[in-house]
């Protein structure tokens, strides 16, 4: 309702939790489904596990989901071409300079050229701007950062990082959804144009990945 209205399934937003285990609830395969508490580290936990508290998790068993809650970070889905491992990772910013992608990558047991990765929704390079000091953290993808409008501002392609260091540590099979958070509010949740709005809050939408 509100500021949630869309099916949120991220606990700790301000939503009413009713509500949100009732979304939760909704989502195919739902008792599979572990839910991480994101903190925007470069921490990787294999399923299953007590210790939630991660940016990733990479699961063998077709009884363990992989899920990340995403409202403009980018959620990026791996699996081996064997079907026998898959990943889900949380990344902001601060992930993706953390290296939180080379970190999951490498949990797997296969070589990095057997693993495919999915892209999925975030905020868009010509969304997201930032200041010089945020910039300048990823001045080794200069296609990634461009000037904005704005003085003393830049825009950051979070999306193409994300495909760059998988391309680093030799995953070459990528596939961009090309779906931005913040143009399209109708379909997800975005915490930059919530700001943006002066909302107190919104939801966050689930990028989720398993074993059959």
């Amino acid at each position: 309702m509100g500021d949630f209205s869309g099916l949120n399934v991220g606990a700790h937003v301000g939503d009413d939790l009713l509500l949100v285990k009732a979304n939760r609830h909704q989502l195919p395969h739902n008792d599979k489904i572990t839910w991480l508490e994101q903190v925007h580290s470069n921490k990787v936990v294999s399923l299953p596990t007590v210790d939630t508290t991660a940016d990733a998790a990479i699961s063998e068993s077709p009884n363990f989901y992989c899920a990340v809650m995403t409202a403009d970070c980018v959620p990026v889905l791996l699996s081996n071409k064997a079907g026998t491992q898959v990943a889900a990772v949380h990344a902001g910013w601060k992930g993706l300079e953390s290296g939180i992608i080379a970190n999951t990558v490498h949990a797997f047991s296969c070589e990095p050229s057997e693993i495919i990765a999915w892209v999925g929704p975030a905020i868009c390079g010509q969304c997201y701007e930032v200041d010089n000091q945020v910039a300048d953290r990823f001045s080794a993808y200069p296609l990634a950062v461009t000037s904005s409008e704005n003085k003393n501002k830049f825009l950051l392609n979070l999306p193409a990082i994300a495909e760059h260091q998988l391309a680093n540590v030799k995953v070459a099979s990528v596939t961009q959804s090309g779906l931005c958070t913040y143009c399209q509010p109708d379909k997800f949740y975005s915490h930059r144009l919530a700001t943006h709005q002066n909302k107190r809050s919104t939801g966050r939408i689930v990028s989720v990945i398993g074993l059959s």
